[in-house]
Order: C-alpha cells, then sequence, then structure tokens
C-alpha cells in the first residue's frame, strides 16, 4: 500500500536534525501553528470570498476573473505559508503524524483540494463571465469550500482523534 512505501522514508526524515530540532520544542511547534492556521485562514478566505461571488450573493456587478486576480496575491500566500508551516509540523512530529487516520485523510483532501483548485476551479474563476453556467459556477463553489474546508476539519481532528 501507499502509505506502506512511504513509512520508511517518514521515520528517516523524523530523525533528522530538522525534525528533532523542531520537535523536542513546544515553543517552535506552538509558533508554526501561528502562522499556519494564519495561512489557512488567507486560503479559506479568498475561497470564501470567490464561492460566494459564484454563488451570485456577493459582487455581483464585478466579473469574478477581476476578483480572483484582486484576492491572487493573498491567496498564494496562504496557500505557501499552511503548506510549509504544515510541513514543518510534520517534521517534528512526524512519526506520530503519519500513522494517524485523520493525518492521512487531511493528506487525501488537500490533494483532492490542490487538484481541483489548480484544474476546474480555477478554468471557472479565471474564464470570461458568462462561459459558464450559473450552475457550474455553484457547483464549482461547493466542491472548493467542501474540499478547503474538509482539509481543516481533518487537520483540527488529528489532534483530538490522532
Amino acid at each position: 500500500m501507499f502509505w506502506d512505501f512511504l513509512q520508511p522514508y517518514v521515520l528517516w526524515w523524523g530523525k533528522t536534525a530538522l525534525g528533532l530540532w523542531l520537535g523536542e520544542s513546544t515553543e517552535r511547534v506552538a509558533w508554526l501553528f501561528i502562522f499556519h492556521l494564519f495561512g489557512i485562514t488567507l486560503l479559506l478566505g479568498t475561497r470564501v470570498l470567490l464561492s460566494l461571488r459564484l454563488f451570485g450573493i456577493i459582487f455581483r456587478d464585478q466579473p469574478i476573473a477581476e476578483l480572483s486576480r484582486e484576492v491572487r496575491p493573498y491567496a498564494a500566500a496562504g496557500l505557501a505559508l499552511a503548506l510549509l508551516t504544515g510541513f514543518l509540523i510534520f517534521t517534528g512530529g512526524a512519526e506520530g503524524y503519519f500513522p494517524g487516520n485523520w493525518f492521512r485523510n487531511k493528506m487525501i483532501l488537500l490533494f483532492l483540494a490542490l487538484l481541483f483548485h489548480f484544474t476546474l476551479f480555477r478554468a471557472v474563476i479565471r474564464a470570461n463571465e458568462g462561459r459558464f453556467n450559473p450552475i457550474s459556477n455553484k457547483v464549482a463553489g461547493v466542491l472548493s469550500l467542501v474540499l478547503w474546508f474538509g482539509v481543516g476539519v481533518a487537520g483540527r481532528w488529528i489532534a483530538f482523534f490522532g
């Protein structure tokens, strides 16, 4: 299985100098979590904003492609910060996180969210107004929210259920 294949590499990564250094300090990990949550907030905030626009609830007079361009730097910064800090958090506790079902669920949802975001969602939010029908826009908005919030919920549940 895929997870079994990764196990030796994860164990090795957790025992690197960086992994040990991060894992030995609750304070370092706490700071990483603060920045991780800030990145998630930026990312989810832009996804909510664009999805509400796709639903036709807000900014109806502004083309979705224009709104997308305006929030893109914040979304990119949020995604980069969340991925970087998430990787560092994982590095400091690789042996503990990796076997957990919620961690694995989060990684699967993250993969699906990134795949959806950089393919279909991006096509919809960058398209000229009217290229996609309103139902397609709403479906894209709902799927984006479900996937990204699913990543967040799965990540939060790691702390409760391992």
